[in-house]
């Protein structure tokens, strides 16, 4: 198999896998990022991941504000396949047709389940058992293009949405070479979805983190840890913002207290930050106090937490 020339569309940390796995083992002549963005207290411009990336592997890297902008230069680059991972766009017909093997997509759900821009985090949302990943030829709807490859994997009881993208991205960087391999040599199979079973895996913001204590407890953990690292589980705590993470501990029995009331330390959950919830209680093995850093619960709980019977959330 010869080595294809490439251009690699991503921009965050999760396609870093995949695009060191194609620069090591094809021609990735260039990579195209979402421009690079002010951020931390200090507002300064910050690079890209896989721009930053790009850099170290002597990768040219272009960011344009609108897709379309790269145009030009693809025809000057004349790559023969490109690889597109969490871009941050969708692109038009005319970028679609700028590479003659074609554009394919590596998605972090087994399609066409979880189509759209958070398939990690939904997937832990809705409770599934197994996620994985796909490869696929780019059409212009929104990961609906024919299947390559598909590689599964289990989610784990207590896994995270920060730890269930660092395996999927690993998987995801295998799946690629295998599916580039199949497109050098003209034998990358093609599978059309099955649209009738797509669900969806919308953007989140800061605002889905908000938990109803009246809800079961079984659904609060699939939220804090579906929503951790980001954009994080919080409710309140006398009236300031209180963000909760994993580990996490589904309670059977929230002693008779209301939904948010802090209950007594459980044997079961030692050292955890335990909530009374509609049905059931949630133990919780992280927090942050606004202003403060990520602590475990317990010393949180020695220190300003709150005292049982206390409220969260109201």
């Amino acid at each position: 198999m010869s080595p294809l020339r490439l251009a690699f569309w991503g921009t965050p940390a999760i396609a870093l896998p995949s695009l060191r796995a194609a620069a090591r083992e094809h021609q990735v002549a260039l990579a195209i990022t979402q421009p690079d963005r002010p951020a931390g207290r200090g507002r300064k411009l910050k690079r890209q991941p896989v721009a930053a990336a790009a850099d170290e592997l002597g990768i040219e890297v272009l960011q344009p504000a609108v897709a379309d902008e790269a145009l030009e230069r693809l025809a000057q680059v004349e790559p023969e396949a490109m690889v597109v991972l969490a871009y941050g766009q969708l692109l038009s017909p005319a970028v679609l047709a700028a590479a003659p093997l074609g554009a394919v997509n590596i998605h972090f759900s087994l399609l066409p389940r979880l189509r759209g821009a958070a398939p990690i985090n939904w997937a832990i949302l809705g409770g599934l058992e197994r996620t994985g990943v796909s490869s696929m030829f780019m059409d212009q709807g929104l990961d609906t293009g024919e299947i390559i490859f598909q590689k599964a994997c289990p989610i784990g009881a207590q896994e995270t949405a920060g730890s269930l993208a660092q395996r999927l991205a690993e998987m995801g960087a295998q799946v690629l070479l295998a599916t580039l391999e199949a497109m050098a040599t003209g034998s990358a199979p093609r599978q059309s979805q099955d649209h009738r079973a797509a669900t969806w895996a919308p953007m989140l913001g800061k605002g889905d983190g908000l938990l109803d204590w009246d809800r079961p407890a079984a659904e609060l953990d699939r939220r804090v840890r579906g929503l951790d690292p980001w954009p994080g589980a919080h409710t309140t705590l006398m009236g300031k913002t209180l963000k909760l993470f994993a580990p996490t501990k589904i309670l059977p029995d929230n002693q008779g207290q209301a939904p948010g009331a802090v209950l007594e330390a459980a044997a079961e959950a030692p050292g955890m930050l335990a909530v009374a919830c509609g049905e059931g209680a949630l133990a919780l093995g992280s927090v942050q106090a606004a202003g403060k850093r990520r602590m475990e619960a317990a010393e949180f709980l020695r220190g300003a937490g709150p005292a049982p019977g206390q409220r969260l959330g109201a």
